[in-house]
């Protein structure tokens, strides 16, 4: 499926959930035929929602109707379990993708946009910024990462758990997670991930923001561009980010820096 799309079938937050066996919450519907894994349905617990996703193989016959089989069943067994709030994300939406939605009570609520530039830049980072320090900086990023991603479904409400997870991961490299701090405080950092699975490699930024102190100063634009100079430093040529494409101030700052939308995601929600 990545070699097909360009992209891995799963979002980082149900990837790396179903990688450690899967957390409370967790509901995963699979369907194979001869040829082995033919589709996937996976919910996942975030902040204070659940995420859906599910994909089908390439060129499957009745794609659409294994698709709408498995998650319809993740669904139900997520329903049985307690249910709750779920968001159900889609790539690029069909018309069946919306008559699905509507059939089962979903209703479109946030998008998301993946977009890329070539690297290098001419622009660079005029402040400083140094290397996270795992077991130094874990309280304080955390504690900034949750004041600026508290209203946010995936990124916001995070534990040590969660931190520790992604930096046992071996795409983690601390010299691409970057700190600035304003007088020994954490103001903004930028989190970048190298994608080795794709050929050429591709350099996300991973997580982005400021703490919420320190709004006003383009630390957003200074951050942005430290983080696309660590890529580049590493020899990648292609970055990536993924933005809520209502945030129209941070779609317009990264729109400047020469990223063009690549592929546009559509999260649906409804209670179960």
């Amino acid at each position: 499926m990545t070699e097909a799309t360009g992209a891995r079938p799963l979002s980082d937050h149900l990837w790396l959930d179903l990688r450690a066996g899967g957390s409370d919450g967790f509901v995963a519907v699979t369907i194979a035929d001869d040829s082995g894994l033919v589709a996937l349905a996976q919910i996942s617990a975030a902040n204070d929602t659940s995420s859906l996703e599910a994909f089908t193989a390439p060129d499957l016959t009745d794609a659409r109707a294994v698709l709408d089989d498995a998650a319809e069943t993740a669904l139900d067994a997520f329903a049985q379990r307690g249910g709750g709030r779920v968001f159900w994300w889609v790539d690029d939406p069909t018309d069946d993708d919306r008559a699905f939605a509507a059939a089962h009570g979903f209703e479109p609520v946030r998008g998301l946009h993946e977009m890329r530039r070539p690297l290098p830049l001419d622009q660079h980072a005029t402040v400083a910024t140094r290397d996270f320090v795992p077991g130094v900086d874990d309280d304080a990023w955390l504690a900034v990462n949750n004041r600026a991603f508290a209203d946010h479904g995936e990124q916001g409400g995070w534990t040590h758990d969660d931190l520790q997870l992604r930096m046992t991961e071996p795409w983690f490299d601390p010299a691409g997670f970057r700190i600035h701090e304003v007088d020994g405080r954490i103001a903004a950092f930028c989190w970048t991930k190298l994608h080795d699975e794709f050929d050429p490699v591709i350099g996300e930024i991973y997580v982005i923001a400021v703490d919420p102190d320190f709004h006003g100063r383009g630390l957003g634009k200074q951050l942005t561009l430290a983080g696309l100079d660590s890529i580049a430093a590493r020899g990648v040529d292609t970055a990536d980010l993924y933005v809520d494409a209502d945030n129209t101030a941070a779609v317009g700052l990264y729109d400047r820096l020469g990223f063009t939308i690549h592929r546009s995601r559509q999260a649906y929600a409804g209670t179960f």
